[in-house]
């Protein structure tokens, strides 16, 4: 049976390899304009909070993962933000707060990885959604991310973790069409000043990519409604064949 990631196995070593920031200055424009608390779902370790933060957003941030959230909170130490670090799983959220503005970056919500699941989670978000407020939902789109799932095993890239180590990724993945799961692995090898190997890590990967009409759907049960689509972070419109993301602006009347 397929697992969900188990991000605690690479917390400790997580930010040196996603330095990614395509999608901040995008999420700062989304939220320029709202004063109350925003919810952030599957935060990991802040690559999208902490930017928020800097700009005095008042946040709630939520992940399963106990190393990640350890992490953040380590790299906010001393820092005067108003946030509240909370883990716990999406499938099961419960705040018992609803808010204006809820927030699911990074295509986070395809590691959720059964149709059943997606729905829960999507039902436990609304439950937790204000009438007529705002939820930004991030996915990859399966037209063009299949294309990479293929069983062919490629390099990441190397990434400095200190003066003497750094770390080399690779990673391979594969679709599998009777469970409409994509699954594979990342493999870390962290090497010396001199090149040799001193450790070894794998990581399993699952998840389940979601078209747009599955999508629309899905929402359906949990009182959604689409107000805007994107394909990609420039807030251009979606095309099915070349846009990388599918990125949803929804509410709830």
């Amino acid at each position: 049976m397929k697992e969900p990631i188990t991000f605690d196995k690479v917390a400790d070593i997580y930010d040196f390899y996603v330095k990614v920031d395509f999608d901040i200055p995008f999420f700062l424009k989304e939220t320029e304009e709202f004063k109350g608390e925003i919810l952030e779902l599957m935060c990991g370790t802040g690559r999208v909070s902490i930017p928020l933060l800097d700009s005095g957003r008042n946040m709630t941030c939520v992940d399963y993962s106990k190393g990640m959230l350890e992490l953040f909170e380590k790299k906010i130490k001393n820092k005067n933000y108003k946030v509240n670090l909370i883990q716990m799983d999406v499938i099961n959220l419960k705040l018992n707060k609803k808010y204006g503005l809820i927030l699911l970056p990074f295509h986070s919500f395809a590691e959720i990885i059964s149709t059943d699941l997606q729905i829960k989670a999507l039902q436990s978000i609304s439950a937790h959604l204000e009438k007529n407020g705002t939820f930004i939902l991030t996915l990859q789109n399966p037209k063009t991310r299949l294309r990479l799932a293929d069983g062919i095993t490629r390099v990441m890239g190397k990434f400095r973790i200190d003066e003497n180590r750094q770390l080399i990724i690779s990673y391979t993945n594969q679709y599998n069409e009777t469970d409409k799961m994509v699954s594979g692995f990342q493999f870390y090898e962290i090497y010396d000043s001199m090149n040799i190997l001193i450790e070894k890590r794998y990581l399993e990967i699952n998840f389940r990519l979601i078209t747009d009409s599955e999508l629309r759907d899905m929402i359906k049960t949990a009182g959604l409604e689409i107000i805007k689509m994107y394909g990609d972070y420039s807030s251009n419109s979606f095309e099915e064949e070349t846009s990388n993301f599918m990125i949803y602006t929804l509410t709830k009347r």
